[in-house]
């Protein structure tokens, strides 16, 4: 499951992609933990366009479930296209919760739709998720 989600994030990251957005169903508050670098709830403060088709958003962490803790201020890069290709745009000022990862802790964090899809209100996981997330916080 964690190699499948991280390829899903790595694929919808590459320039080009040009194949289908597809995201790992049934996500668990343990797997997304378990396969991201950061886990967190944060307010956009600005967003801007870095090349075609890639973005880099800064937030400001509310609540953290894993990776730096709240009020810190974090960058996220990732595709802003269509949700097709798996793109996603954060709107400033809306808040948000992600499960981002790095390829090493040098690295910037990177997100795209599958980062994200699991908490939006409309899919009804977000106060799931959110509450089994909050139970984990802590544990290694």
């Amino acid at each position: 499951m964690r190699a499948m989600l991280a390829g899903f994030l790595v694929a919808g990251l590459l320039p080009g992609a040009a194949q289908a957005c597809s995201c790992a169903p049934n996500p668990t508050a343990a797997s997304i933990r378990q396969s991201a670098s950061a886990v967190f709830t944060g307010v956009a403060l600005r967003s801007r366009r870095v090349s075609p088709g890639e973005a880099v958003t800064t937030f400001r962490i509310t609540e953290s479930f894993k990776g730096p803790a709240a009020g810190a201020t974090v960058r996220v890069q990732h595709p802003d296209g269509s949700s097709a290709s798996c793109g996603i745009r954060f709107a400033t000022g809306e808040t948000h919760t992600l499960a981002a990862s790095a390829a090493t802790p040098q690295r910037p964090l990177s997100a795209n739709l599958c980062s994200v899809w699991m908490f939006l209100p409309h899919v009804g996981l977000s106060e799931k998720l959110i509450g089994e997330l909050r139970a984990l916080r802590g544990q290694p």
